[in-house]
């Protein structure tokens, strides 16, 4: 039988060939970005790169069958086209899914292969179909068995490929696309050779559109949906490596927040953070062991007559030396911390009875009197708890080594005390100030006081901090230190904050009957309050008990308090912010905060510890970097700044220049009664305040 015979445009193969290559490296650079993403979004760069890539090997094959000419006039159905650019957007989406699977094994290669080529062979075939040849084309068995293992040898390796190159440089992927796109091209081109059409054929899809505009239309289609695959993946990659960089500042921020948070600036031991958790960590391996440790503190004797002669240069000076000493006294695996000033805290882990931990308390007050040796005298008193027969928690751990502490002091300092049961006669008033709580609670005693917050920019008055007072009538007045710890462990803090919130609500109706403007008012709130997922309709039935609205009250939280059971705290703060209340993270940076934490608390506004603001005039730099920190996160993260503790004009005006937003400090005003507060809010809107400097009625 003879066959007419047919002819291939250069030009339009040429095309062709361009397209097989670029879609091949559009099929690798996207593999990259599927791998990349997760979830919902993985599937959606598949489906994308599916949509792109299947387009392209269309492309590629529908240019190639307009680039054959028979001297006959040719068109192609639009069914069976479209069939056929279906087949080959399917047999991309498979590949794709096998290229960017964690594993690749040898059954997924096989099964993965011969689905990919029946969906290429099916699509070359569907679409040589569409030009319904009359007679049909006839097809010679040996080119279309090469055909076919020319699908079967492409898919074959683009799997190989695209699963070893997907994050590979532009040279590699250029380079496997040119072997991808040979492959595809190989295919089609093999396929050509097996079609036979016989003398007298007629076409029976002849279309109107000429063969140039058509190639011309697929083509430009075929680049722009590849070329916007690629840019989409380009712009993808480049924000996913910004976020990355972003996300990798932010953690080395976190780190050195969390080191600053646990680390003494000075010394470089732990702080009392570290303590808390290092020595719960302690006493939880000592439960589950049935083991003992020992927790020792130890302050350095007469150390502020030494620093007030010699200077605070001097005493830094010492400090360092007391605290490098200590560090090379202990074994690794135990902890030396410095808790402040001239305290020291140290845990003694896998004691050995009193023996052993004699001849340790020797050994530490040996290096402290090495540290002043040549310079001054020096010495240091130490106090000893142990666990579990002086304390079974932290707390009374911590109790029981202060008091033994107290014990070696009042003995004649520069010596160890163990701590007995005869000396609880601090646990004795703890037990009294327990009794008396309740008719405190009831009778009044315990008022609140209120310590102004001000404008950093303008010095202007724009809230303040409610804070509880016990006037008692034997002992005068009790700082909070005093009581509230006392109220969290007896269950009484409930009581105490809910009269503290009615004084509160009721001082605010009295002023403003009087007239009176009065800014927000922050209100401390315990761990214990927050567990209670009813907070907020208690605190909004308070509020609108005295006329007020949430805008007139901000709640204030610890750290400590909001991470202790983040599921209900949570619970609890998005009520409160439902309610339309602002919420206040207190004491940022002394507690286990993170990224994260930061992210998940619907607050308002961070308040940065006053231990951080007290570094700000430390020669150091590593302080003001720390607040510098704090403040630009918080405000990227749209909370407002308050700085707590300022006591010195320096330390305002390096806050001014952070752009911190509030501050409050015995620089311009300690706690003060309600009477002497609403004193204070007489003053004119606009009237600058000038920072107090007397603070000898500081309470």
């Amino acid at each position: 039988m003879a066959f007419l015979s047919g002819t291939h445009d250069p030009l339009l193969v040429s095309v062709s060939i361009g397209i097989a290559v670029l879609a091949g490296y559009t099929a690798l650079d996207l593999t990259g970005r599927i791998r990349a993403a997760q979830g919902a979004t993985a599937w959606g760069w598949l489906l994308a790169g599916a949509l792109s890539m299947g387009s392209g090997i269309w492309a590629m094959h529908f240019v190639g069958m307009l680039a054959f000419d028979l001297p006959i006039e040719m068109g192609y159905r639009v069914d069976l086209t479209a069939a056929s650019w279906l087949l080959a957007v399917l047999g991309s989406v498979l590949g794709l899914r096998l290229a960017t699977a964690p594993t690749l094994h040898r059954h997924h290669h096989l099964s993965g292969t011969v689905f990919i080529t029946t969906a290429i062979v099916g699509m070359h075939y569907t679409g040589m179909a569409a030009m319904d040849m009359r007679p049909a084309i006839s097809y010679d068995p040996f080119w279309v068995c090469v055909s076919i293992g020319v699908a079967l040898a492409a898919s074959y390796g683009a799997l190989r490929i695209a699963f070893s190159h997907s994050q590979s440089g532009f040279m590699d992927k250029t380079l496997a696309a040119l072997a991808l796109g040979g492959a595809v091209v190989g295919m089609h081109y093999t396929a050509m050779q097996a079609a036979q059409f016989p003398i007298g054929s007629v076409c029976g899809a002849v279309t109107a559109i000429s063969t140039p505009w058509l190639a011309f239309l697929i083509t430009n289609t075929a680049l722009l949906l590849l070329a916007c695959a690629l840019v989409a993946g380009a712009l993808d990659r480049r924000l996913q490596n910004r976020t990355a960089e972003h996300m990798a500042a932010l953690e080395r921020m976190s780190d050195q927040l969390r080191h600053a948070n646990r680390h003494d600036s000075l010394t470089n031991l732990g702080n009392r953070v570290l303590l808390r958790e290092r020595l719960n960590l302690a006493i939880e391996h000592a439960a589950r062991t049935g083991s003992g440790f020992a927790l020792i503190a130890l302050d350095v004797d007469n150390f502020k007559q030494l620093n007030d002669n010699l200077g605070h240069d001097y005493g830094d000076d010492i400090l360092r030396r007391v605290g490098a000493a200590l560090y090379q006294s202990v074994r690794p695996q135990d902890t030396a911390v410095r808790m402040g000033s001239d305290e020291f805290s140290l845990i003694v882990v896998s004691n050995q009875g009193d023996e052993a931990l004699e001849h340790v308390s020797e050994r530490l007050l040996a290096a402290v009197r090495s540290v002043g040796a040549g310079r001054t005298r020096l010495s240091a008193s130490l106090g000893l708890a142990c666990y579990p027969a002086d304390g079974k928690t932290a707390p009374a751990l911590m109790k029981s080594a202060d008091i033994a502490l107290h014990n070696a002091k009042q003995a004649g300092r520069d010596r160890y005390a163990f701590f007995t049961f005869e000396q609880t006669a601090g646990l004795e008033r703890d037990f009294v100030i327990r009794n008396e709580l309740n008719a405190a609670i009831a009778s009044g005693e315990i008022r609140p006081h209120y310590q102004p917050k001000y404008d950093v920019a303008t010095r202007q008055l724009v809230g303040c901090e409610a804070l509880a007072r016990w006037h008692h009538p034997v002992r005068g007045k009790l700082s909070p230190g005093e009581f509230i710890m006392v109220a969290e462990q007896s269950n009484q803090i409930n009581d105490l904050q809910m009269s503290m919130l009615r004084q509160i609500c009721r001082d605010v109706r009295a002023w403003r009957d009087a007239g009176r403007v009065v800014p927000p008012i922050a209100f401390n709130l315990s761990a214990m309050c927050l567990r209670n997922t009813a907070l907020p309709d208690i605190l909004l039935g308070t509020l609108d008990e005295f006329g007020l609205s949430s805008d007139d009250l901000i709640c204030e939280i610890t750290e400590t308090a909001a991470i202790a059971e983040l599921a209900a705290t949570l619970k609890t703060l998005r009520g409160l912010r439902a309610c339309g209340i602002r919420i206040a993270l207190d004491d940022f940076g002394t507690g286990l905060s993170s990224m994260s934490y930061l992210r998940d608390l619907p607050i308002d506004q961070l308040k940065i510890d006053r231990t951080f603001i007290s570094q700000l005039t430390s020669p150091s730099e590593h302080g003001r970097m720390i607040v510098d920190a704090v403040i630009n996160l918080a405000h990227a993260m749209d909370l407002e700044v308050v700085a707590e503790g300022v006591e010195e004009e320096s330390q305002l005006v390096q806050l001014q220049q952070m752009h911190c937003d509030q501050v409050q400090g015995y620089l311009f005003s300690p706690a003060l009664s309600a009477d002497e507060f609403v004193r204070l809010t007489q003053r004119a809107p606009q009237t600058k305040v000038v920072p107090i400097k007397d603070h000898a009625s500081a309470v």
